[in-house]
Protein backbone atom coordinates (compact mmCIF):
# COMPACT_ATOMS: atom_id res chain seq x y z
CA UNK A 1 0.00 0.00 0.00
CA UNK A 2 1.20 3.41 -1.07
CA UNK A 3 1.84 5.97 2.03
CA UNK A 4 0.98 9.55 0.65
CA UNK A 5 2.21 12.38 2.59
CA UNK A 6 0.09 15.59 3.21
CA UNK A 7 1.59 18.40 4.28
CA UNK A 8 -0.41 20.17 7.73
CA UNK A 9 -0.96 22.98 5.71
CA UNK A 10 -2.79 21.43 2.64
CA UNK A 11 -5.05 19.40 5.77
CA UNK A 12 -6.16 22.64 7.12
CA UNK A 13 -6.58 23.84 3.71
CA UNK A 14 -8.94 21.00 2.63
CA UNK A 15 -10.92 21.05 6.05
CA UNK A 16 -11.36 24.96 5.21
CA UNK A 17 -12.33 24.22 1.63
CA UNK A 18 -9.65 26.34 0.33
CA UNK A 19 -6.86 26.58 -1.62
CA UNK A 20 -3.25 26.81 0.32
CA UNK A 21 -2.30 30.69 -0.10
CA UNK A 22 1.74 30.85 -0.40
CA UNK A 23 3.07 33.72 1.52
CA UNK A 24 4.29 36.86 -0.80
CA UNK A 25 7.99 37.25 -0.74
CA UNK A 26 9.50 40.61 0.20
CA UNK A 27 10.94 43.19 -2.07
CA UNK A 28 14.29 43.36 -1.13
CA UNK A 29 15.57 46.79 -0.46
CA UNK A 30 18.13 48.26 -2.92
CA UNK A 31 21.73 48.18 -2.16
CA UNK A 32 23.02 51.05 -0.75
CA UNK A 33 26.25 53.05 -1.80
CA UNK A 34 28.20 56.25 -0.58
CA UNK A 35 29.32 58.67 -3.10
CA UNK A 36 31.64 61.02 -2.60
CA UNK A 37 33.17 63.95 -4.69
CA UNK A 38 35.83 66.51 -4.08
CA UNK A 39 35.85 69.74 -6.75
CA UNK A 40 38.91 72.10 -7.20
CA UNK A 41 39.84 74.45 -9.49
CA UNK A 42 43.13 74.67 -11.63
CA UNK A 43 45.05 77.97 -10.20
CA UNK A 44 47.09 78.41 -12.93
CA UNK A 45 44.36 77.86 -15.99
CA UNK A 46 44.26 81.09 -18.55
CA UNK A 47 41.00 81.43 -19.97
CA UNK A 48 42.32 83.47 -22.13
CA UNK A 49 44.06 80.74 -23.73
CA UNK A 50 40.70 79.05 -25.56
CA UNK A 51 37.37 80.03 -25.98
CA UNK A 52 34.95 77.49 -23.83
CA UNK A 53 31.11 77.94 -24.05
CA UNK A 54 29.36 79.71 -21.02
CA UNK A 55 26.78 78.02 -19.13
CA UNK A 56 24.62 80.74 -18.63
CA UNK A 57 21.43 79.00 -17.36
CA UNK A 58 19.97 81.08 -13.69
CA UNK A 59 19.19 78.69 -10.83
CA UNK A 60 15.55 77.59 -11.10
CA UNK A 61 13.62 78.82 -7.95
CA UNK A 62 12.28 75.22 -7.44
CA UNK A 63 15.20 73.51 -8.98
CA UNK A 64 16.03 71.69 -5.21
CA UNK A 65 12.62 69.96 -5.35
CA UNK A 66 12.56 68.91 -8.69
CA UNK A 67 15.48 67.63 -9.07
CA UNK A 68 15.32 65.05 -5.87
CA UNK A 69 11.68 64.04 -4.71
CA UNK A 70 13.18 61.41 -2.21
CA UNK A 71 13.66 62.03 1.61
CA UNK A 72 17.00 63.53 2.47
CA UNK A 73 18.77 63.12 6.02
CA UNK A 74 21.70 64.41 8.06
CA UNK A 75 23.00 61.73 10.83
CA UNK A 76 22.17 62.15 13.40
CA UNK A 77 20.14 65.46 13.14
CA UNK A 78 16.47 64.64 11.90
CA UNK A 79 15.54 64.89 8.40
CA UNK A 80 16.65 68.03 6.72
CA UNK A 81 14.27 69.85 4.19
CA UNK A 82 15.60 71.85 1.80
CA UNK A 83 15.72 75.48 2.24
CA UNK A 84 13.98 75.10 5.30
CA UNK A 85 15.37 75.73 8.69
CA UNK A 86 12.18 74.52 10.77
CA UNK A 87 12.16 70.96 12.21
CA UNK A 88 10.47 67.78 9.61
CA UNK A 89 7.01 67.70 9.61
CA UNK A 90 5.43 64.49 11.65
CA UNK A 91 4.81 62.59 8.46
CA UNK A 92 8.02 63.02 7.02
CA UNK A 93 9.42 59.21 6.00
CA UNK A 94 11.53 57.17 8.63
CA UNK A 95 15.21 57.30 8.31
CA UNK A 96 15.61 53.74 7.41
CA UNK A 97 13.74 54.34 3.93
CA UNK A 98 16.41 52.52 1.84
CA UNK A 99 14.95 54.93 -1.21
CA UNK A 100 16.23 58.23 0.96
CA UNK A 101 19.58 60.24 0.23
CA UNK A 102 21.90 60.14 3.28
CA UNK A 103 24.42 63.40 3.90
CA UNK A 104 27.34 62.08 5.16
CA UNK A 105 29.60 64.15 8.33
CA UNK A 106 32.81 65.16 7.63
CA UNK A 107 34.41 62.14 9.57
CA UNK A 108 32.69 59.76 7.97
CA UNK A 109 34.16 60.45 4.46
CA UNK A 110 37.00 58.61 2.88
CA UNK A 111 38.89 60.91 0.59
CA UNK A 112 40.18 63.18 3.50
CA UNK A 113 44.19 62.70 2.59
CA UNK A 114 43.28 63.68 -1.20
CA UNK A 115 40.98 66.44 0.03
CA UNK A 116 44.61 67.72 2.17
CA UNK A 117 46.99 67.26 -0.87
CA UNK A 118 44.64 69.45 -2.81
CA UNK A 119 44.62 72.17 -0.90
CA UNK A 120 47.67 72.09 0.52
CA UNK A 121 49.00 71.87 -3.27
CA UNK A 122 49.80 75.08 -4.59
CA UNK A 123 48.26 74.38 -8.01
CA UNK A 124 44.27 73.62 -6.81
CA UNK A 125 41.71 75.52 -4.96
CA UNK A 126 39.81 73.15 -3.22
CA UNK A 127 35.92 74.41 -3.36
CA UNK A 128 33.66 71.55 -2.10
CA UNK A 129 34.15 68.19 -0.21
CA UNK A 130 31.17 66.21 0.39
CA UNK A 131 29.28 62.73 0.20
CA UNK A 132 26.11 60.93 0.70
CA UNK A 133 24.39 57.39 1.13
CA UNK A 134 22.09 56.62 -1.80
CA UNK A 135 20.07 53.10 -3.18
CA UNK A 136 21.44 51.38 -6.03
CA UNK A 137 18.61 51.62 -8.89
CA UNK A 138 18.58 51.27 -12.33
CA UNK A 139 19.13 54.26 -15.04
CA UNK A 140 15.41 54.57 -15.30
CA UNK A 141 14.41 54.69 -11.26
CA UNK A 142 17.88 56.81 -10.21
CA UNK A 143 17.47 60.07 -9.08
CA UNK A 144 20.29 62.88 -9.25
CA UNK A 145 21.63 64.72 -6.56
CA UNK A 146 21.76 68.24 -6.35
CA UNK A 147 24.72 69.66 -5.29
CA UNK A 148 22.54 73.20 -4.17
CA UNK A 149 21.31 70.52 -1.36
CA UNK A 150 24.81 70.55 0.43
CA UNK A 151 24.51 74.56 0.94
CA UNK A 152 26.96 75.47 -2.12
CA UNK A 153 25.96 77.68 -5.54
CA UNK A 154 29.40 77.23 -6.80
CA UNK A 155 30.13 74.76 -8.09
CA UNK A 156 26.35 73.61 -9.15
CA UNK A 157 24.65 71.05 -10.87
CA UNK A 158 24.23 67.08 -10.63
CA UNK A 159 25.53 63.74 -9.53
CA UNK A 160 23.55 60.57 -10.90
CA UNK A 161 24.81 57.17 -9.81
CA UNK A 162 22.72 54.29 -10.93
CA UNK A 163 23.32 50.66 -11.44
CA UNK A 164 23.05 48.57 -14.75
CA UNK A 165 25.64 45.59 -14.83
CA UNK A 166 28.43 48.35 -13.71
CA UNK A 167 27.81 51.37 -11.69
CA UNK A 168 27.76 54.18 -13.70
CA UNK A 169 29.00 58.20 -12.61
CA UNK A 170 26.88 61.02 -15.11
CA UNK A 171 28.06 64.50 -14.03
CA UNK A 172 26.73 67.80 -15.11
CA UNK A 173 28.35 69.66 -13.04
CA UNK A 174 29.26 74.04 -13.41
CA UNK A 175 31.98 76.01 -12.00
CA UNK A 176 32.20 79.72 -12.18
CA UNK A 177 35.62 81.14 -12.08
CA UNK A 178 35.59 84.13 -10.16
CA UNK A 179 39.34 85.02 -10.03
CA UNK A 180 38.90 85.20 -14.02
CA UNK A 181 36.92 88.53 -13.41
CA UNK A 182 39.66 90.18 -12.16
CA UNK A 183 40.52 92.37 -9.29
CA UNK A 184 37.77 94.75 -7.84
CA UNK A 185 36.90 98.11 -9.87
CA UNK A 186 35.97 101.76 -8.17
CA UNK A 187 32.67 102.71 -7.79
CA UNK A 188 31.31 104.12 -10.89
CA UNK A 189 30.44 108.17 -10.67
CA UNK A 190 26.51 109.12 -10.24
CA UNK A 191 24.99 108.89 -13.52
CA UNK A 192 28.00 106.90 -15.17
CA UNK A 193 27.17 103.92 -16.93
CA UNK A 194 29.45 100.99 -16.72
CA UNK A 195 30.10 97.60 -18.22
CA UNK A 196 29.72 94.88 -16.19
CA UNK A 197 31.86 91.75 -16.00
CA UNK A 198 30.81 88.75 -14.98
CA UNK A 199 32.80 85.36 -14.10
CA UNK A 200 32.56 83.20 -16.83
CA UNK A 201 31.62 79.69 -15.84
CA UNK A 202 32.32 76.24 -16.89
CA UNK A 203 30.12 73.27 -17.16
CA UNK A 204 30.99 69.66 -17.61
CA UNK A 205 29.13 67.18 -18.62
CA UNK A 206 30.25 63.58 -18.79
CA UNK A 207 29.55 59.64 -17.63
CA UNK A 208 31.58 56.95 -17.11
CA UNK A 209 31.88 52.98 -15.99
CA UNK A 210 33.12 52.57 -12.74
CA UNK A 211 33.61 49.56 -9.85
CA UNK A 212 33.19 49.92 -6.35
CA UNK A 213 35.61 51.49 -4.70
CA UNK A 214 37.81 53.10 -7.57
CA UNK A 215 38.59 56.58 -7.48
CA UNK A 216 37.76 58.94 -10.71
CA UNK A 217 39.29 61.85 -11.20
CA UNK A 218 36.85 64.21 -14.34
CA UNK A 219 39.10 66.39 -16.05
CA UNK A 220 38.13 70.07 -17.50
CA UNK A 221 40.81 72.88 -18.57
CA UNK A 222 39.33 74.94 -15.42
CA UNK A 223 38.12 72.66 -12.84
CA UNK A 224 38.54 69.46 -11.67
CA UNK A 225 36.35 66.43 -9.98
CA UNK A 226 37.24 63.22 -8.18
CA UNK A 227 34.78 61.02 -7.23
CA UNK A 228 34.68 57.70 -5.61
CA UNK A 229 31.26 55.26 -5.27
CA UNK A 230 31.80 52.04 -2.53
CA UNK A 231 29.07 49.53 -1.14
CA UNK A 232 27.68 50.30 1.79
CA UNK A 233 27.30 46.61 4.05
CA UNK A 234 24.13 46.54 5.83
CA UNK A 235 22.97 46.11 9.36
CA UNK A 236 22.08 43.51 11.29
CA UNK A 237 18.62 45.23 10.57
CA UNK A 238 18.66 45.56 6.90
CA UNK A 239 19.06 49.28 6.42
CA UNK A 240 22.06 50.91 5.32
CA UNK A 241 25.16 50.75 7.88
CA UNK A 242 27.79 53.39 8.14
CA UNK A 243 30.63 51.32 7.28
CA UNK A 244 31.33 50.63 3.34
CA UNK A 245 32.54 47.50 2.02
CA UNK A 246 36.05 46.73 1.91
Amino acid sequence: MNLHVVSFAALIATACGGPVLAQPRATPAPPQYQVEIIVFAHREFDAGEERFPQELTPLRANQNESLLDVPLYVEPSPPLIPDQAAPAPPDAAPAEDPLAFRLLAPDQLQLNAEYRKLTNGGAYRTVLHAGWVQPGLPEDRAKPFDLSLLGVINPRGTVRVYLSRFLHVNLDISYQDGAAAGTATPEPAAGELREVTFAPRYRLVTERQTRSGELHYFDHPAFGVLVKVTPVQPTNSGSAGRRPAA
